[in-house]
This record gives C-alpha cells, structure tokens and sequence, in this order.
C-alpha cells in the first residue's frame, strides 16, 4: 500500500526535548541554493525523516506507533526488561519455550508510545493502550532505514530576511531533521552543506547540489513504492485558507494538505457533488479517519474554531448514530458534528447538543440518498455554536460545557455510512459571508495547498 503525500510536508507536534546545536554567523551566503518549507526537497526530506512505525518487533506489533525502550512485559509469565534492541532475543527465547502454548505479552504500565511525528504518549493501562492500539486501522508505508538512511551529521544553514546566515544546524539523526523542518515558518529559508552521504535501497550515493539529492531521494523513494509530491508546483486558488489547520479534499488522497499526516482503512473514493471522479471518499460504517493531534492543528478550550465539510448519506437506519468530524473518542472531552435521529446533522460537546432543527421539516431529508450537503459548524470563545446547512444558518446555541482543555487526536467517519468531501477546519469562526463562500465552490479537487 503506498503513503500518499501530496504537496505538503508533514507537519506535526513538536517534538519537546530536542537538541540541535546553534551557532551565530553573519558572513553573507550564496543563496543560490535556498530552500523554503515549500520546496520539494523539504518535502522529500519531511518524507525521508518521519519514524518508520510499520515495522514489527518482538514487543511491537502496532502500525501506528512505536514502544518506547526501555519498557518491562511479561511474556508467558515471565518478567523482562527489555531495555535495548538486543533483549529481543530474550523476548524471543520466552515465546520460544513451547510450542503448543499460546503466546502472550503484556506490558508492565505505564509505557511510552512514540508516533511517526516522534510526539510522544505515556500510556497508564491497557485499557488506554487498547483504545490507540485500536484506532490504528491500517498498516502504512513510511520510508525505513532500508529504502533511504541519510548519513548522518549533516549540516544546515538558516538564513533571515537579508539572506545572511543567522544559525548554523548540526543535525545528528531524523528526529533532529524532523524538528528543524517543522519549526521553519513560511517566510524563513535555510539550505544544505554538502556533499550529503546517504544509503538508497543498500547502494551508497553523495549528493553536490539540491537537484542531485532530490533527483536521487525521488528514484529511491519511487523504488520502495512512496508517492512522492508532484514536482510541477501548485495551482491551488488559495480560497478561504486563512487559519486553516486541516484541509482534506479526498483527491485520490486522505492527506491533510495543511499540515498533518493521517491513517485510515483502506478507503474507496467516489465522484464528488460536481462530478469530479475520485474527488471524496465513502465509508461503510466501519472505517475511520484519524489525524494525529499537533501543536498546530490543537483545538482547545476558549478556542475559536470553524469546521466546513459535504456530505452525502447512504444510510436510511433512522436510529444510527453516525460522526462525521470528531475531536477525541467516546468518554472523552472533545465534540462531535455527527447525524442522528433520523440523520439529523447535530454538533455536540458531552453535556449538549445543537440540532438541525430545521431537518425534520422536509420528509424526504433523512432518506436521501442522492444529495450532498454543505455542513459548517462554528464555535466561538464564549461557547456559542452555530449550525449552517447548505449555505443558510439553522440554529445557534450558548453552551455551558466545554470542548476540552487537551488537545486530542480528531477522527473521521466514525461509524459513518455515506461520502464525505472537502473538509476544512480553521482556527476562527466563519461569516456568514464565508459559509456561503464555501458553499458555492465547486468540488475541491486540489492536490496541494502552497
């Protein structure tokens, strides 16, 4: 199955602890070199230094995270402590002891898990553990040691506005790189000292220039089967995409072209609502859509926040409770834009809901099966939500709740049974300007955001 990564690069949580050594330098630079957050080598490089959370270990069989070492397990009763990679063997030899038993491994809580953003979770119980575990609904692709490993130290060089050299990076290992890569804001620029030794599928390659690494990184991640960023540019409008943080047009694609990463089951994709083959995506009732919680995607309390998407039921059971958009999993404090009761659209926190009122008023509304739908909620720092549907607002709402002061992971199409399309999430409440804006656009088909 390939990883899909379509005119973005991976952002995600900071990652907290890291260390890359700094250092001042005025002298003035050649240029020439430059590279932006927007360039595709930084993508490349976003690709190339994610942490590989596909690959199995005798403690480890969870595609979406890794476990942290040290960790202890109890494996058939007994007790190890497995601090580095070499006590797999003893995990090993204690499956090992027969070979009728039935292996089992437990963990010794609490115990860290670490995700492809190298952000970290310490997990109390397994009961927790099976919640994430479980939200994990696919295995992915991500680049691994094998397919391409740069040699590292690299060095890299950050420019300020006059294009002086202002630091100077030593990068010792991918979290490192990760970390640079994600704290480069739009307008700042920095570029690589070469030569650049890296391994491509075992063969050892040096690099001169931005056009070598990216031609040979593109060959190699091309032959581990990654899909790579078109390197023709973006053509995106640009519509609406102030404070965006997630932007999903489903194109052939569940990437978050803002700034994310996501995982899902296998998923089909279908016409949108203008036609456009393959431009949004259907869900059976048993997949999900989960975007990783980050610093820059966080919603929280005394948050403004504005979600915007289309939707499209094939589902006529009038008693379904069906999430199309939530923050957090059930018993946790977040909210969800959900259908229910007839496929009654509805925003709600774990205290209150909003409702649609104006659903109900046409009977041929909840078994349609034929029409998409605009919906857009907003929320805005003294906890009043609005509901839009199809360009017009249906009902508002004061809350006494609250959506959460922890930032959770978001999840999409949650026991959902119907197509999905265009889903935006911005860090502000809308107009009635923009909602009718958004609903006027014709089917989002765009590959890249910048």
């Amino acid at each position: 199955m390939n990883r899909y990564f379509k005119g973005l690069f991976l952002t995600v949580l900071a990652v907290a602890g890291i260390m890359v050594s700094c250092q001042e330098d005025s002298a003035v630079e050649d240029t020439s070199g430059a590279l932006s957050p927007n360039s595709n080598l930084t993508d490349l490089l976003g690709i190339i230094a994610l942490n590989p959370t596909g690959l199995d270990t005798p403690v480890d069989s969870v595609a979406c995270f890794n476990i942290k070492l040290p960790v202890q397990v109890i494996v058939n009763g007994q007790q190890i402590n497995v601090t580095t990679e070499a006590d797999y063997a003893t995990v090993e030899a204690a499956y090992n002891q027969s070979s009728t038993d039935a292996d089992v491994l437990t963990y010794v809580y609490p115990v860290s898990i670490i995700y492809p953003d190298y952000h970290q979770v310490v997990v109390g119980s397994e009961n927790q553990f099976n919640q994430l575990k479980n939200a994990c609904t696919t295995v992915i692709d991500y680049v691994n040691n094998g397919c391409v490993a740069i040699s590292y130290p690299i060095t890299l060089f950050a420019y300020n506005s006059s294009f002086q050299v202002e630091n100077t990076y030593d990068i010792d290992n991918n979290q490192e790189l990760y970390a640079f890569l994600l704290g480069l804001e739009a307008d700042e620029y920095y570029s690589l000292s070469y030569p650049i030794s890296f391994t491509a599928n075992g063969q050892n390659i040096a690099v001169n220039s931005n056009a070598d690494f990216e031609a040979a990184a593109q060959t190699a991640l091309s032959a581990c089967d990654i899909v790579v960023p078109n390197p023709s540019g973006c053509d995106n409008p640009g519509v609406l995409t102030d404070d965006l943080i997630v932007y999903m047009t489903f194109s052939n694609s569940l990437a978050d072209l803002k700034h994310g990463y996501t995982t899902a089951a296998d998923s089909t994709f279908v016409a949108d609502r203008s036609g456009n083959a393959n431009c949004a995506v259907a869900f059976n009732g048993t997949q999900q859509i989960q975007i990783i919680s980050n610093a820059a995607n966080s919603i929280v309390q005394g948050d403004p926040f504005s979600v915007s998407l289309w939707f499209k039921m094939q589902n006529t059971e009038v008693g379904d409770y069906e999430h199309l958009f939530r923050k957090g999993v059930q018993g946790e404090a977040g909210f969800n834009i959900s259908v229910y009761d007839m496929n009654t659209p509805l925003f709600g926190v774990p205290s209150a809901q909003v409702w649609d009122n104006n659903w109900n008023q046409d009977n041929t509304l909840w078994n349609d099966t034929t029409n998409w739908h605009h919906l857009v909620i907003t929320y805005d720092a003294n906890n009043t939500a609005r509901l839009y549907r199809d360009g017009v607002l249906q009902n508002t709402e004061n809350f006494n709740a609250t959506i959460g002061a922890t930032a959770l992971d978001y999840y999409i199409g949650q026991n959902f049974t119907g197509f999905l399309d265009d889903l935006r999430v911005y860090k502000k409440v809308l107009t009635d300007a923009e909602v009718q804006t958004l609903f006027e656009l014709e089917g989002d088909c765009n590959t890249c955001l910048e």
